[in-house]
């Protein structure tokens, strides 16, 4: 059952969603009429992010309003959940930071200054993918494994078939 707060936020979040789609409408329209390469990797780029940005709003709603039934399993696979995105995100991180080293040795080979300001951009990106996976799987780590309390703290709280 979701709290007032929870139900609150679902809202706002739905309502951003909706914006976020409709700017992706008029991204992609924009992009798929763009002739200019620069043009096209501008749009591409909003464009990715705003669809990322719904699905993880989507996400997010998700995480709200989802309860759980079996209370053993759902412990069970949060925890498993949390051990492989840990080692996941070791892989990936280094990923990233071999990405941003290629995107570093380009930025110093070109003289093109749109080129340089689309490969800073892409650089800055992928550091930041870096900071936040780590800091976000952190967090993860830390949480407790059930998010709704129940009458011990440790319950997973199920919705009864009544």
């Amino acid at each position: 059952m979701a709290t007032t707060e929870s139900r609150k936020i679902s809202d706002l979040l739905k309502q951003q969603i909706s914006v976020e789609t409709q700017t992706l409408d008029t991204v992609k329209q924009e992009e798929d009429s763009a002739a200019e390469a620069a043009v096209k990797l501008v749009l591409m780029d909003v464009r990715m992010d705003t669809a990322k940005h719904a699905e993880f709003l989507r996400g997010i709603v998700d995480m709200l309003e989802e309860m759980p039934c079996d209370q053993w399993s759902a412990k069970v696979q949060r925890y498993v959940d949390r051990v492989k995105l840990q080692r996941k995100l070791k892989e990936i991180v280094a990923q990233e930071d071999t990405m941003t080293d290629l995107v570093s040795k380009a930025l110093k080979l070109t003289k093109d200054p749109i080129a340089q300001l689309l490969l800073t951009h892409l650089k800055e990106d992928e550091q930041k993918h870096s900071r936040n996976l780590n800091e976000i799987a952190r967090l993860i780590q830390m949480s407790p494994l059930q998010s709704k309390k129940g009458q011990k703290g440790t319950d997973i709280v199920c919705a009864t078939d009544e």
